[in-house]
């Protein structure tokens, strides 16, 4: 930001942290962050309840949302920068919960076990309930990315014909194969399993092993398409160039 290259430049830093949104949401983003590993500290020793967990996932919500306010989503002004900053943060806050929620489930599907012929976790419901929430994390993440893309790209020969551009085609590719494995896991393999199930068979083993490779899959898939974000997140916008 300062075009020089000594980072730790005192100067600089305070410029940058005092006196422009970047360094205000930045400052904010920190504070909350100490706040998060504060609350999530005292939680061993506070008394288990129902609704221990929503104040630690709603903090985090918070920070992962404010990620917005730091990016491209700066460049505009008026409410267009509103526009921008809050399709920003809902597709944070989407691939968070898709990208977030595979990790536990993989835990659930690596550790899942039968005792006396039943489960020791109802992961039928589990899965499930990951996909609903799947569907509606898949829908925001589709409506705002194209608004996205409308206030970056700007043209579809911008998509095609820059650096920029071509990135985030790598990036929707990606997702098209994360969301093909999600299809495969709702439609095909977790109503296979549950079938199996139902009629005492020892497949539900098989199409376990498989939903768990598909699991890993996403994850993956996942950590690729992070990696597309993070280079897209150094580079220039298609839009103008």
């Amino acid at each position: 930001m300062s075009g020089t290259a000594d980072v730790a430049d005192h100067e600089v830093l305070w410029t940058v942290l005092n006196e422009t949104n970047f360094g205000g949401v930045w400052m904010a983003r920190m504070l909350l962050a100490v706040i998060i590993l504060c609350v999530t500290a005292v939680r061993p020793f506070r008394v288990a309840t129902a609704g221990r967990d929503v104040v630690p996932a709603f903090l985090a919500a918070v920070l992962l949302a404010s990620l917005g306010g730091t990016g491209h989503a700066q460049i505009g002004e008026g409410w267009m920068s509103i526009v921008h900053v809050a399709s920003d943060a809902a597709h944070l806050l989407a691939a968070g919960a898709w990208l977030g929620g595979l990790v536990p489930l993989g835990f659930i599907l690596l550790n899942y076990s039968i005792i006396n012929g039943e489960p020791i976790v109802d992961v039928d419901r589990i899965l499930l309930r990951f996909s609903s929430m799947g569907y509606v994390a898949v829908a925001t993440l589709i409506a705002s990315g194209l608004i996205n893309s409308w206030f970056l790209i700007g043209s579809f020969s911008s998509l095609l014909e820059t650096l920029y551009g071509q990135i985030l085609l790598g990036k929707l590719a990606l997702f098209a194969a994360m969301l093909a494995l999600a299809a495969a896991n709702r439609f095909w393999l977790v109503p296979r399993m549950i079938e199996t199930r139902a009629g005492a068979s020892r497949e539900p083993s098989v199409w376990l092993g498989r939903l768990r490779y598909h699991v890993l899959g996403e994850q993956f898939l996942g950590l690729m398409i992070l990696l597309a974000v993070s280079v897209l997140g150094t580079m220039r916008p298609a839009i103008g160039q």
